[in-house]
């Protein structure tokens, strides 16, 4: 056996290894859904009986007066809104970096750069007290407002504004064109692949974001389904945890419909000053 397809066995049984290490959770996911309670105990990997798996869901949808829905209602709100307002006002303020030479440009850059870097939980505190002052805790506007901050997004952004070319804004502009019809006819058509880019990475967040909701939301009603399907409990309060997990597989279906449709405009770009 030579050298090289010693290597590259190994780096084949490697990568079946790690497809194996991520894919197994969907399928332990999958499988759970096909059981009750006492099976999930058993610690099987074979699936359940097709009668467990409709009560399930016929259970998860009808939970208190079909609340499940009223959860993805919310978190369709949440990561739709919060996504697109935040992607714009990022994809505004790239093209601003990239038209405009104003004092302490790359000064601001380098904060923006920095702030990038803090992890979002290191926030949320600050952000809890804020909207206490301002009264908003427990309203849709404490998931809604952090969201349109997206600091990472204007970063992106700005490396998608490099790469068009000066030309094209020079020729919009002999032509007579303000800055709102170069971004919206010339640069924003341009810059449509890291724009979705960023959308698809947004709704991803803003759907699973757990923490920030649980600590600013107290109405169930205002709940997204992430943080909704954790207060499954039976009459007595306990956890139903094989409707836990159906509602868990609803979640990610969503996720899995906008990856698919949108994983050709996925183009991760590095910045180039």
């Amino acid at each position: 056996m030579s050298r090289r397809t010693f290597w590259s066995i190994v780096v084949t049984v490697v990568l079946m290894g790690l497809c194996v290490y991520f894919i197994f959770p969907f399928y332990w996911l999958t499988m759970g859904i096909t059981k009750n309670v006492s099976q999930l105990y058993q610690k099987s990997l074979l699936p359940g009986v097709p009668s467990h798996l409709a009560e399930n869901v016929q259970r998860v949808f009808s939970y208190e007066n079909r609340t499940f829905f009223r959860w993805l209602g919310n978190s369709f709100l949440y990561a739709t809104v919060g996504a697109f307002t935040g992607v714009t006002i990022a994809s505004l303020a790239g093209f601003a970096f990239r038209r405009y030479d104003f004092i302490g440009k790359k000064a601001l850059f380098i904060v923006i750069l920095g702030c990038a870097m803090v992890p979002g939980y290191a926030t949320t505190l600050p952000i809890f007290i804020m909207f206490r002052n301002l009264g908003l805790i427990d309203t849709r506007l404490a998931v809604l407002l952090p969201s349109f901050v997206n600091v990472f997004g204007v970063y992106l952004m700005v490396a998608y504004w490099n790469q068009v070319p000066d030309e094209m804004f020079d020729a919009a502009e002999i032509d007579g064109a303000n800055d709102l019809l170069i971004y919206l006819r010339i640069g924003l058509p341009n810059v449509l692949p890291g724009f979705v880019t960023l959308f698809l990475l947004a709704f991803v967040g803003i759907w699973n974001n757990f923490f920030l909701p649980l600590v600013v939301l107290n109405s169930r009603s205002r709940m997204p389904l992430i943080l909704g399907i954790t207060t499954i409990t039976d009459p007595q309060g306990f956890p139903v945890y094989n409707l836990t997990l159906t509602a868990s597989f609803f979640t990610i279906l969503p996720l899995l419909v906008l990856f698919a449709t949108l994983q050709r405009y996925f183009k991760p770009q590095l910045y180039v000053g």
